[in-house]
């Protein structure tokens, strides 16, 4: 079944992601080696918490139409499993990162990595939106998305020495 999204529910699958990114960053600002790679990492966290705040003000703006839900909380259980299920294996990551100090390399790998995933969870969403305003809204997103990608290239050629 081909299921199309609204802005507000794409919105509300992003904050979910953005949840996950404030924790992944947080737990790689602790513990990274590199003083840099750590306060780019606090920043970015600081970041995904500004955008959860802008994302909740901005979906309170989409019309509050409701679809009828089988029992409550049906739809934010569904948005949160598929947040969960798209490629967001923040948990993971952050055990590992808890086990032991990481290098800044892998610190900044797991950070892109993250960033990338959520870019693709937004392409895959653009798919199934339903107007031209909800396109431009995942198109935003994306923006934001590439630009935490640039500072953190720009700080790992800067680590590799290059």
């Amino acid at each position: 079944m081909d299921t199309t999204y609204t802005s507000k529910e794409i919105i509300e699958m992003a904050i979910q992601a953005k949840g996950k990114g404030v924790e992944l960053y947080m737990t790689l600002a602790r513990n990274s080696e590199n003083y840099h790679v750590s306060q780019l990492f606090a920043e970015l966290a600081k970041d995904e918490e500004r955008h959860k705040l802008q994302l909740k003000k901005w979906m309170e703006e989409f019309d509050t139409k409701r679809r009828e839900e089988a029992y409550p909380g049906e739809k934010a259980l569904y948005l949160k499993a598929l947040v969960d299920a798209n490629a967001f294996n923040c948990d993971t990551t952050q055990k590992q990162i808890l086990e032991t100090t990481i290098s800044e390399e892998e610190a900044l790998q797991a950070g892109i990595t993250f960033e990338k995933d959520f870019m693709l969870f937004l392409h895959e969403l653009k798919q199934h939106v339903a107007t031209d305003e909800d396109s431009h809204t995942v198109d935003a997103l994306i923006d934001d998305e590439v630009r935490h990608l640039r500072e953190m290239f720009y700080l790992k050629e800067k680590v590799d020495g290059k």
